[in-house]
């Protein structure tokens, strides 16, 4: 039911922008993308070994990418961001979370347009060549006979626990090796990788904690740890220290935010599908959350597109009323 009347709303949404933007000139912003695993194709999906997620493929990002150079929007960073954006400009930011090896991926399509990306990577992921639990979830149940909702759901069920207590319990019901990587698909970069992937001059690097933790389910202790302790790994492995920070699962609070400052986290980004006003103010706490918007590949993209240009999104609203309804949730 909630993916019907989300369908439903999508299709509303891509309704009212076409006959918004046709009407009047749309506000100026910063609109960020979020996106995660990147595939060759649809052949690639179908193999199950990771929770398809958006179903992005390669050509997905080629054409997003295209149509928001195509109606004037400029393509930048979170250091560009930091630097101040003015009222008048349209400006676009891409944004991968994880740190899967198959993002290397976006570099020919960030190369053929000249734009850079910004890369959320969760270390210990990196550092213990682990999988991420949530394509341990998808790939065993999968293979079970489960469907797509009922994995959604557990899926969702395993939210309110910190990441080594998801991975015990996935352990103890796929088998102590249910972590090891299947494939080029499914595994995180290796250290010596994610160094050199760094050193493109299209790719930035960000905090994404260090073991994928939604940082609610944390103390206030465990979560400066995640945060601190990505940090340190970011630096160890590349010799860059972020600015720049995702919230897994988009979860974020006032101590979260508060801890970003101390840690040296400037900008933050949620997952809350939302256009960001201009100016920026650089000293303004929303700097460190930022909405994103979460193309996914079951349609055409063009119309998303176009919907994340209009200023009369429903979506956003319907998301925030759902979070709250059905999984007791703040908009995040």
């Amino acid at each position: 039911m909630i993916s019907a009347l989300q369908q439903l709303v999508r299709t509303a949404d891509s309704a009212i922008a076409s006959i918004y933007l046709s009407c009047f000139r749309e506000r100026d912003g910063l609109i960020s993308f979020l996106f995660h695993s990147l595939f060759e194709d649809e052949q690639e999906i179908r193999r199950n070994l990771v929770d398809p997620l958006q179903r992005t493929t390669v050509e997905k990002l080629r054409r997003l990418i295209r149509y928001y150079q195509r109606h004037g929007y400029q393509f930048i960073s979170p250091i560009d961001v930091l630097s101040g954006l003015g009222s008048g400009g349209k400006y676009a930011l891409i944004t991968f979370d994880d740190g899967y090896y198959n993002n290397i991926r976006a570099l020919p399509v960030l190369e053929e347009f000249h734009v850079p990306a910004v890369f959320f990577v969760s270390t210990e992921h990196v550092r213990k060549n682990k999988c991420f639990w949530w394509d341990v979830l998808y790939r065993e149940r999968s293979a079970q006979g489960a469907s797509h909702g009922r994995i959604y759901r557990e899926g969702i069920a395993m939210k309110s626990l910190r990441t080594e207590q998801i991975e015990e319990v996935l352990q103890a019901r796929f088998g102590k090796d249910a972590f090891i990587p299947r494939s080029e698909l499914d595994r995180p970069f290796t250290p010596e990788e994610l160094r050199e992937f760094a050193t493109h001059p299209l790719v930035r690097l960000g905090n994404h904690t260090a073991n994928h933790a939604i940082l609610t389910n944390y103390t206030n202790e465990q979560m400066r740890s995640q945060m601190v302790d990505a940090q340190d790994d970011i630096f160890a492995m590349t010799g860059i220290r972020p600015s720049a920070i995702a919230y897994p699962n988009g979860a974020h609070s006032g101590d979260v935010l508060s801890a970003c400052g101390d840690v040296g986290l400037k900008v933050g980004f949620t997952i809350r599908p939302e256009k960001h006003s201009l100016p920026v103010d650089i000293h303004s706490p929303d700097l460190l959350r930022l909405g994103r918007f979460s193309p996914h590949g079951w349609g055409p993209i063009e119309p998303q597109c176009r919907t994340y240009r209009s200023d009369l999104p429903l979506y956003g609203l319907f998301r925030d009323g759902y979070l709250k309804l059905f999984r007791g949730m703040s908009s995040q």
